[in-house]
């Protein structure tokens, strides 16, 4: 079974991601605020991009947490750069 691969469910699973690494929870992870103000710092960043990489199958690097410094940037930049849901990393 494939997992659908979209803005959405990217938006889902990297407030997920980053509620496991700030140890905090979901619904502290404000969508629209930047990964900064979150407490991500680019120790934690380079984990976020870790997970991202290999949930997606992607090169990102942590230079994307600062290109796209929100949840709702990066989830819009990856569902423009993740390969088709199928033919990515999956879960």
């Amino acid at each position: 079974m494939t997992v659908p691969v979209n803005v959405e469910s990217i938006r889902t699973e990297l407030r997920e991601h980053l509620a496991g690494i700030l140890y905090c929870e979901l619904a502290e992870i404000d969508d629209d605020a930047t990964f900064t103000e979150l407490g991500l710092d680019s120790v934690l960043g380079v984990e976020l991009v870790t997970l991202v990489n290999a949930r997606y199958g992607t090169e990102e690097t942590v230079d994307s947490v600062y290109d796209h410094p929100t949840v709702n940037r990066l989830a819009g930049h990856l569902a423009d750069t993740v390969p088709a849901a199928g033919q990515g990393a999956g879960r």
